[in-house]
This record gives C-alpha cells, sequence and structure tokens, in this order.
C-alpha cells in the first residue's frame, strides 16, 4: 500500500503537522478531522471573548456566503474546563464535522467530549462510514487556563 502525506493533530505540542501515512481510508477521515476541528473558524464579532481578534482561515473568501473552514474550538481557548465548556466543545465539534454527513462522505457521527486533566479535554469520534461500519477517532486538546 503506497504512502501519503496526512495532516495530523499534534496533542503533545497542540498544533496540525504533516506526515507520512498508510493511503487507506482510515488516514484520509483522520486528516479531514483534524483538518475541520483544529483550523480555526471565523466567528460573529458577538462570540469573540473581550480583547480577542477574529480568527479564520482565508480560504474561506471562496466558501459561499456564511461558510467558514474549521472549528469554534479556539473560542475555548484559557477557558475553565466546566461542563458548559465541554458542552461548547461537543456543539463546535458536531458543527465543524456536519459537512461530511452533508456531503454523504459519513452515515453519522456520535461524538464524545470528556475532561482528561485540569487543562485537556479529550474528543472521541464514532464516525459510521457509508458502508455501515463504525470507526472511531480520538484526539486531545489542552486549554491554557
Amino acid at each position: 500500500m503506497s504512502n501519503i502525506l496526512a495532516i495530523i493533530w499534534d496533542s503533545n505540542n497542540q498544533r496540525l503537522d504533516v506526515a507520512p501515512r498508510q493511503n487507506t481510508q482510515l488516514t484520509k477521515l483522520t486528516t479531514a478531522i483534524a483538518i475541520s476541528l483544529f483550523t480555526d473558524a471565523s466567528v460573529n464579532t458577538d462570540e469573540l471573548p473581550d480583547g480577542e481578534k477574529n480568527r479564520g482561515y482565508w480560504g474561506d473568501m471562496y466558501l459561499p456566503s456564511g461558510q467558514s473552514l474549521g472549528s469554534k474550538l479556539w473560542l475555548l481557548n484559557r477557558s475553565k474546563i466546566t461542563t458548559e465548556t465541554i458542552n461548547k466543545a461537543r456543539d463546535y465539534i458536531t458543527e465543524a464535522t456536519q459537512w461530511m454527513i452533508d456531503g454523504s462522505d459519513l452515515l453519522a457521527i456520535e461524538i464524545t467530549v470528556e475532561r482528561q486533566a485540569l487543562d485537556r479535554l479529550a474528543y472521541q469520534l464514532n464516525c459510521q462510514l457509508n458502508n455501515g461500519t463504525w470507526q472511531q477517532i480520538i484526539m486531545e486538546q489542552t486549554y491554557a487556563v
């Protein structure tokens, strides 16, 4: 099986990285999810925390009005990890990955978010592939309080 350059989430260094991986459906799914979760989506100005500047992917200008690639997880930086933070993270992940269901790339995604430490959340995405099987993807992110 051939290798491709995949975009992966490096949870130790808290960044997206590029690494060779086998050219499999799992590699492609993991890459799509990493891009969807860890690319900063633009937000409405009323969603911005005080003193924070809006972020967003420059390529959004080529998307239809109101659409943005990525997620709003960046809004949770420096947040205390509370039940509200966990719920927001789940909502942001749901919103960021909905395109895979809308585009018929997946049948369903079940999302679990849990606290791993004082400053770390773990995301588990159970993805139902078009053949009906389920694939589990787990990613972690640290939030500096």
